[in-house]
């Protein structure tokens, strides 16, 4: 069965309330053939922030339309950003009209919507109310909205999440700090508000910063537009009243989307290459090449893409601090190697759309499979599995990789199969074309 045109609307954007599809069974087999890497979510959803601060007329190319890019590119609208889609790209026009009165924005469960526009609001004039689905209405805003306090924004929220308003305001800036302890996204925005303060941040983190792949990632980017960064330990010096110079950029292709493709070439004794991927990308989960290798299968470059073969994959032992996404899949991999695997530093996955981390230990544990939560580490020994009717709990990860259990074990049936928006539109038509039936 192929699922097609999972509806996301450019003007109706589901707040995952998806229409309702029967579970999705999967047949197994193998993953062969050539991917093409869809944009990458992470940074489609930077450059058109950066794209709109931009002041005059800019062009993101390649940009990914999945549910929560939507979300951003809507809120923009509603913030008072020109801008229309042609073809793949967005062409805004450099002039921002803010609406009068009080600017609601609903972000659905897009957690990186939500905290980068939240801090980009508080720097432009307006009143705005942001609220968010049930689930985003549970994830952790209180590191932001302290951070935001200290740099003096006036703004209401409830007992640290949203729904939360504020009044956008030209803020003086100075040094404050930010607890990224639970997510990385609250220091990017921090950075993504900085040039537009009147004598600019040093800010300074407190605790781990989780998902710090995705802190550098924002560094580039905002190099990219233009902006003069500092980093040092636990420092970021940026200075104030720059400007956004983004008139032209591209996104590259998205490594957490290949990751399935790739981990499910290996799994399944099949092979697989995968374009529009850059090698040198600074996307943390381009590390999923490197715990691929580690487990046995044979990475190489050709031309412009890169090639996963399959082997005799063995058990592996990573810190997964810097590649939260990648969690998922690497443990239903590790249900089809030899030997045990530990995925260390998981504990920030109870964070995400869904309680990932509990979501990961029920399907596995549904699979009849051997899983332990070992303080803040997984530990997966394979043993022999059985299938099953798997929930997604709303979550596009967990749907995405544990379909990947269905190469291998017969009767895997993915519920909520239309999760898959949030990130990859597209995600069961191109496993079906690339699975061949075993």
């Amino acid at each position: 069965m192929v699922l097609r045109n999972f509806p996301v609307s450019m003007k109706s954007i589901p707040q995952n309330k998806l229409n309702p599809f029967p579970p999705y069974e999967i047949k197994p087999g193998k993953i062969r053939g050539l991917f093409p890497a869809p944009p990458s979510k992470s940074i489609s959803h930077r450059l058109l922030i950066l794209g709109a601060l931009t002041q005059k007329p800019s062009r993101i190319h390649n940009v990914l339309f999945s549910e929560d890019v939507l979300i951003t590119l809507e809120a923009l609208r509603k913030m008072g950003f020109q801008w229309e889609k042609q073809d793949n790209s967005i062409v805004f026009s450099g002039i921002r009209k803010p609406p009068a009165g009080v600017i609601t924005i609903d972000l659905g469960n897009s957690g990186t919507s939500t905290r980068l526009l939240t801090a980009i609001a508080a720097a432009l004039p307006g009143e705005y109310l942001f609220r968010g689905s049930p689930r985003m209405q549970e994830r952790p805003m209180s590191p932001l909205i302290n951070a935001l306090r200290a740099l003096g924004v006036c703004l209401e929220h409830r007992d640290g999440y949203l729904p939360l308003k504020l009044k956008g305001t030209r803020i003086r800036g100075g040094k404050v700090e930010i607890d990224t302890s639970q997510s990385s996204q609250f220091l990017s925005a921090l950075m993504m508000l900085a040039p537009l303060t009147r004598e600019g941040m040093e800010i300074s983190s407190t605790g781990a910063i989780v998902s710090e792949s995705y802190v550098q990632l924002t560094k580039e980017l905002l190099k990219t537009a233009g902006i003069r960064i500092q980093q040092k330990k636990g420092l970021v010096i940026i200075a104030g009243d720059q400007k956004y110079q983004l008139t032209d950029a591209k996104v590259e292709g998205d490594y957490s989307s290949a990751s399935y493709f790739a981990v499910g070439s290996a799994i399944s004794g099949g092979s697989v290459c995968i374009e529009n991927l850059y090698q040198n990308s600074v996307q943390g989960d381009r590390a999923v090449l490197d715990f691929l290798k580690a487990a046995g299968a044979r990475i190489f470059w050709r031309d412009d893409q890169v090639c996963i073969e399959a082997g005799n994959l063995k058990g592996i032992d990573v810190n997964m601090n810097s590649q939260p996404d990648l969690v998922p899949t690497l443990a239903v991999m590790s249900l089809f190697v030899q030997g045990q695997s530990r995925l260390r530093a998981i504990e920030h996955l109870r964070f995400k759309e869904t309680d990932r981390l509990n979501a990961i230990i029920g399907n596995i544990q549904k699979l009849r499979g051997k899983i332990l939560l070992d303080g803040n580490d997984l530990i997966i020994k394979p043993v022999p599995l059985v299938g099953s009717t798997l929930p997604t709990f709303d979550d596009h990860r967990i749907a995405m990789s544990f379909a990947l259990a269905g190469l291998r074990i017969p009767g895997i049936k993915i519920e909520n199969p239309g999760c898959v928006n949030k990130s990859f539109p597209e995600f069961w038509n191109y496993f079906e074309s690339l699975k061949q039936m075993t």
